[in-house]
């Protein structure tokens, strides 16, 4: 525990002033952002599915592409379709901000992008003894899954972007911990962990900026893309990145499961997902300070174990998991119906309304 003590001091103090440019650019961009998109119109207004009541500007997103993009210019020499990849979805993410596009062109991009990723990692030998090419078979589909649930995730104040840092803080806590990655992977953490603490800051409930689809489509994109390269290396970062990102791939999953097979249409906005319920209850920043605290001091240290003990990770994986999988199944994800969880707790406010 004192371990992960000194990692956050050094983390959240002592390295902020080495990254403070980040954190700066960040702000200044979105205070940018914020006028632009105002003054064209780029604002989303609240519909009956929103979960916000004021017209607010979208968009915000670019700001943690162009910086992503920007400081990373010299892995174009080395890994272009990261940065040509991340580019193109955020161009996409943009038209579909200013105007919906249809789901199959936007599909069709996440698949391309996503394969010239995976067809391009340099790994040509078995990975835990896994043939290299049913590894890539499962990370394009994977892949375009997860850009998705990012996606679909980005629905409560301060979530997305807040989850966003505390997987990057614990990305880098894993790098640590040994997590084999190259050395460009880990700034794009590092990077992001300090661009996505000024995002937050911008867009906690009440939110003053949105991310829009060309923040949340880049960063499902960008923590994809960096898990795959770290699989390669062979040491268990499947177990890592499922762990750290395992309350949206698991909300995600069942909500969109379950309404596919009740007939819904799984792209279309809805109000179901666990964190959509549970906000009903709570609130905004209430949700979205419970799943990044969550994923900070349960998460990332069960992940970085993961990481330490390769031999216990099925095992640490499950004992990790588990208890974000009961908490989002108590919400009856995917179902118009309320789960126990709500009706556990609007039992408790009638019986204090009758005393």
């Amino acid at each position: 525990m004192s371990e992960y003590i000194d990692f956050l001091f050094k983390r959240y103090v002592v390295d902020f002033s080495a990254n403070f440019g980040y954190f700066l650019a960040c702000a200044v961009l979105l205070r940018t952002i914020m006028e632009i998109n105002r003054s064209v119109g780029l604002v989303d207004v609240p519909n009956s599915r929103s979960s916000h009541s004021q017209p607010t500007p979208s968009g915000g997103g670019a700001a943690i592409v162009l910086i992503v993009l920007a400081a990373n210019w010299k892995v174009f020499f080395t890994s272009p379709e990261f940065l040509i990849g991340g580019l193109i979805l955020a161009v996409v993410g943009l038209m579909d901000d200013i105007k919906k596009l249809p789901v199959l062109p936007r599909l069709l991009t996440q698949l391309a992008v996503t394969s010239a990723v995976v067809v391009l990692l340099p790994a040509k030998a078995p990975i835990m003894g896994v043939p290299i090419w049913a590894i890539k078979a499962v990370l394009i589909p994977a892949g375009v899954w997860f850009i998705n649930v990012y996606n679909f995730m980005d629905g409560l104040d301060g979530l997305a972007v807040g989850y966003a840092n505390a997987a990057s803080l614990g990305f880098l806590y894993c790098i640590e911990g040994g997590l084999l990655v190259e050395s460009w992977n880990e700034d794009v953490y590092r990077q992001l962990f300090y661009i996505t603490m000024a995002f937050l800051i911008f867009n906690w409930s009440p939110a003053k900026i949105f991310m829009g689809d060309i923040g949340s489509t880049f960063l499902g994109f960008v923590f994809f893309a960096l898990g795959a390269r770290s699989l390669l290396h062979g040491n268990y970062a499947i177990y890592s990145f499922v762990i750290i990102m395992s309350f949206f791939w698991i909300d995600a999953t069942i909500t969109l499961t379950r309404r596919f097979k009740a007939g819904a249409r799984i792209f279309k906005a809805h109000r179901e997902h666990a964190f959509h319920k549970a906000s009903a209850l709570f609130g905004h920043w209430r949700v979205s300070a419970f799943i990044i605290m969550v994923t900070i001091a349960w998460l990332n240290p069960m992940a970085k174990l993961a990481v330490k003990r390769v031999d216990l990770a099925p095992v640490v994986t499950l004992l990790a998991v588990i208890p974000i999988l009961v908490v989002i199944v108590l919400f009856n994800p995917g179902s118009p119906k309320d789960g126990l969880a709500i009706r556990i707790v609007s039992k408790k406010f009638k019986l204090i309304n009758k005393l």
